[in-house]
This record gives structure tokens, sequence and C-alpha cells, in this order.
């Protein structure tokens, strides 16, 4: 169930007023929290072969996927600077949902 300041809430993709929570970020689990305030630029992107079936994990870019056994079944992902290294890929089920998030309460523009 949504928290009463959750603004949108899936199995792995919790956004709030000032940020996003990924679930099942990192082996063997754990959550990344990502403030609003942090994000530098973001952008829709095509999964692609590869993208769809990195359930979890990195290839040989530097864009790292959360778990998400439900991946192969979407096309679309989020990408998400944070100033680190290596970016961020998020599949929320709703990415229109998460993207208008995002541009309401960051000051990022998109890529």
């Amino acid at each position: 169930m949504d928290t009463p300041a959750s603004l949108y809430r899936d199995d792995y993709i919790e956004c709030d007023r000032h940020g996003l929570t990924i679930h099942w970020y990192y082996f063997p689990f754990g959550d990344k929290r990502i403030e609003y305030t942090t994000i530098r630029h973001f952008e829709t992107v095509e999964l692609g072969v590869e993208g769809k079936w990195r359930i979890w994990g990195m290839g040989l870019v530097p864009h790292w996927f959360h778990l998400d056994p439900r991946r192969p079944q979407k096309s679309t992902g989020i990408l998400i600077d944070d100033g680190h290294p290596i970016k961020v890929v998020i599949t929320p089920d709703a990415v229109d949902q998460v993207l208008a998030i995002l541009q309401t309460h960051t000051t990022a523009a998109p890529m």
C-alpha cells in the first residue's frame, strides 16, 4: 500500500516528495535512494535486446539495472545521471508517471 507521502510506487520503484527509492538495487539485496536535488539529467531509453534481458546488474556500458524480473516484457526505461560514473537505469511499470514526477521535482532538464 502507498504511504501518504508516496507519489508513485510499484514493486521496485518508489517516488516521494524528496526523491526516489530503487528497491533491489544492490546485490544480493538493498535499496538505493536518489534525492531529486542530486539528479543532473534523465532521459527515456529504449531497452533493446541487451537491456530487456539485463535482469540485474551492468553490461559493457556503465549503466546499472536494478532487479526487475518483468523487464523482458518492457520496452522503455529511464536513465538517471546523479553525478556518479555509473548511470542508473530504472524500469518502472508506469514510465510516463515517473517521468512526470522527475520533471516536476527536479531542476534537471531531460537529456
